[in-house]
């Protein structure tokens, strides 16, 4: 298949259903784990400083809550870790009628837009990685109303019937197999020019050299069989938070592990991660924003770009980013952005992968209506590896889109363009086209929906090869009470690989459905349970497997 010609028109059938599910109103987001208590700003047009107008258009559920507990296989929803807030909390804001705004990074003041209901700041933090959604905290609420120094713990029981991620034939196992290898090519006979016995010019036709083979046995191997083992996952965390007129700062910190009963070899795998934001309104018009990230697990993770779908050991992933945002007018801004991001291995045979990434960006958005704020994005990022230079390489993206507000219950965000990626050493250079898409959507009082999508370049695992990648993700969260919440989410990754001297191509996808239910028993105690099937398939059946993992558990805070 020519990979060239036919991602552009998967790109274009990715665009028409994004298009398709904001005619439908039917979007949501999903590469992150379902938030614990989503809640639902109302419309007027957004600010990046956030004071001036209750509600920006950008829908960010659970804004500031800490990340889901690590070392909970790709995507799981993972409902009750360290998310707890007590009875009472959880539910989405009382219905209120639609009112005009915009989703604008600097749009305050603009005609039909609110009045604040209250006093209290509110802030507006950028995702901390290109193509994750803002954040929006207001003092005093959601996060913001928790005391300033929390701990947790958390203990849960399970099972998963594939620890290794075993593919479904592997225990057929592979007989012995006998091939002829060529071992010497040989040579064609060639023509010599020369003179004959009668002095005369002649040609002399000189033997070639036989091609020569010989056999080789490929030995066999006896199948692995799927292993299943029951399991504990115990936790225990911390988080800060804190705000006042013009500063705003939270932290996370949660570290654990998984200890599996009947595990062959290894029976413990350690967890922890970091989540530290920071936010400072320099002057009015001017703001500075950092974030950073890190997660240390095992299992393989759908929705972080660059990293494997596959179970390849323990890994370190992590993320800094710093922003500074500048509002010139109270329709027009920008931003400059600097980020570093790191994949490590701890596993030999997969340090080959680690890399560092440096991304510089920069960002225009114009008020262009009460309800369209249009976005322009330059990109350069530079990824370098520890082993592997020749797959050093700079890419540059430019994109083009806007953030709607449909409605207070819709808003979403789109941005098109393309990639153009170049190898430092070998010079080759490629392009595909790059797509970020999120989908903000409250179906009634306590359901909301997200959905978020990202379609464009990964790294390769040679220069003279490219990776493409869809990761997508729709996740829902369901109140049925104060007391009682249910989440539900699906994640699915599609990566095609062209290898440009052969022009061939295969394909593997993974898709993970996570269920979850979370019961606040008392202010402390919240019960939660999960079950998350997560599948592989693709050109090479050998590959495919399929696996389940459920648990029950408790959480305590204090």
């Amino acid at each position: 298949m020519n990979f060239r010609r036919s991602r552009w028109a998967v790109f274009a059938a990715f665009c028409g259903c994004v298009n398709a599910a904001m005619a439908q109103g039917t979007g949501g987001n999903a590469a992150p784990a379902v938030p614990a208590n989503p809640t639902f700003p109302g419309t007027g047009a957004s600010s990046a400083f956030g004071t001036a107008t209750p509600g920006t258009g950008l829908n960010n559920p659970g804004a500031g809550l800490p990340p889901a507990t690590p070392g909970t296989g790709p995507g799981m929803l993972n409902p009750g870790a360290g998310t707890s807030t007590g009875p009472g909390t959880g539910m989405l804001p009382q219905e209120s009628p639609d009112a005009e705004g915009a989703a604008s990074a600097f749009g305050e003041g603009q005609t039909g837009a609110q009045p604040p209901p209250s006093s209290e700041p509110t802030f507006t933090v950028p995702g901390g990685g290109y193509g994750q959604p803002a954040q929006q905290f207001t003092a005093g609420e959601g996060r913001l109303a928790r005391p300033r120094f929390r701990f947790t713990s958390s203990l849960s029981f399970g099972y998963d019937d594939n620890v290794f991620q075993t593919p479904t034939d592997s225990e057929e196992g592979l007989p012995s197999q006998t091939v002829e290898v060529l071992d010497d090519p040989g040579t064609p006979g060639t023509v010599v020019q020369g003179i004959g016995p009668d002095g005369l010019p002649t040609t002399v036709v000189a033997p070639g050299r036989a091609p020569t083979t010989r056999r080789v046995v490929i030995p066999g191997f006896r199948g692995q069989p799927r292993i299943g083992s029951f399991l504990n996952r115990g936790n225990v965390g911390m988080d800060v938070q804190f705000a006042s007129r013009r500063t705003l700062f939270t932290f996370d910190l949660n570290t654990g592990g998984n200890f599996y009963w009947d595990r062959p070899g290894k029976d413990v795998d350690y967890t922890g991660s970091l989540a530290m934001m920071y936010l400072r309104r320099l002057t009015p018009r001017l703001q500075f924003t950092a974030n950073v990230s890190a997660i240390y697990q095992t299992q393989p993770d759908l929705t972080l770009v660059n990293s494997s779908t596959q179970q390849a050991g323990s890994y370190l992933n992590a993320t800094a980013r710093m922003q500074l945002s500048y509002r010139f007018t109270p329709r027009l801004s920008a931003s400059a952005s600097l980020t570093y991001g790191l994949l490590r291995y701890q596993e030999d045979a997969q340090q080959l992968g680690d890399y560092g990434e440096t991304t510089l960006g920069t960002e225009v958005r114009y008020l262009y209506g009460p309800r369209l704020t249009l976005i322009g994005q330059l990109r350069y990022s530079q990824i370098a590896y520890d082993s592997q230079s020749a797959l050093d390489a700079g890419t540059v993206y430019t994109l083009l889109g806007g953030e709607v507000t449909l409605s207070r219950r819709f808003t979403g965000t789109l941005l098109l363009g393309a990639s153009l990626r170049q190898f430092d050493q070998s010079g080759l250079s490629n392009t595909a086209p790059y797509a970020e898409a999120t989908l903000a959507y409250q179906l009634a009082k306590a359901t909301f929906v997200q959905f978020d999508a990202r379609f464009g370049f990964e790294a390769p695992s040679s220069a003279q090869s490219e990776l493409i990648t869809l990761r997508s993700g729709l996740n829902l969260v369901q109140n049925f009470s104060p007391r009682f919440r249910g989440t539900a989410g699906i994640n699915y990754v599609r990566q095609t690989t062209n290898v440009e001297t052969t022009d061939d191509s295969s394909v593997f996808n993974t898709i993970n459905l996570g269920l979850g239910v979370m019961y606040n028993l008392t202010r402390q105690w919240t019960l939660n349970a999960n079950y998350n099937y997560t599948t592989g398939f693709g050109t090479f059946a050998a590959s495919d497997y399929f696996r389940n993992q459920a648990f029950i558990g408790a959480e305590y805070d204090f």
